[in-house]
């Protein structure tokens, strides 16, 4: 009778220690969670801007009627230059269907650069893709909130 108090500490020492890390591994998963979607959210406003000045900087040298050839095709190119980084870090990190957005939207990007180094203006001459353009942000938008969780009613 004398080793019951001892094997009933060492029971509860067991359970406490058991319960302590099972609260401890709980905590550190839903961390991780809030820091992966907090990593998320600044990868995917980073893409998101980045596409944004694009977009606006074609938009501009679409409608500059002083620009050489050369210089539009500089501008364009340097313009969509800033995509390329986010989109690097896009890869990473985000899951396979807005990555397969995100290509498609790309994709309408480059092609909206194409028109204007071949002296498109965007407003008059390339409505059509524009509004591809449009819609695959939209897509590609309507993912990343999908992925974050930002439509639901948490």
């Amino acid at each position: 009778m004398t080793w019951l108090p001892l094997l009933g500490t060492l029971l509860g020492a067991v359970i406490a220690l058991g319960s302590t890390l099972l609260v401890e591994q709980r905590r550190e998963r839903r961390e991780d969670r809030r820091t992966r979607l907090k990593t998320k959210q600044e990868v995917y406003a980073r893409y998101l801007a980045a596409h944004a000045d694009t977009r606006t900087q074609l938009r501009i040298i679409s409608v500059a009627s002083d620009l050489t050839d050369e210089e539009r095709g500089y501008r364009a190119f340097t313009a969509y230059a800033a995509c390329y980084a986010p989109r690097y870090e896009l890869a990473v990190l985000a899951p396979q269907q807005v990555l397969a957005l995100a290509k498609d939207f790309d994709r309408c990007a480059r092609d909206l650069r194409d028109l204007i180094i071949e002296g498109t203006r965007i407003p008059t001459h390339g409505r059509q893709r524009m509004q591809k353009y449009l819609a695959a942000l939209s897509a590609v938008q309507g993912a990343m909130r999908t992925d974050l969780g930002a439509d639901s009613d948490e």
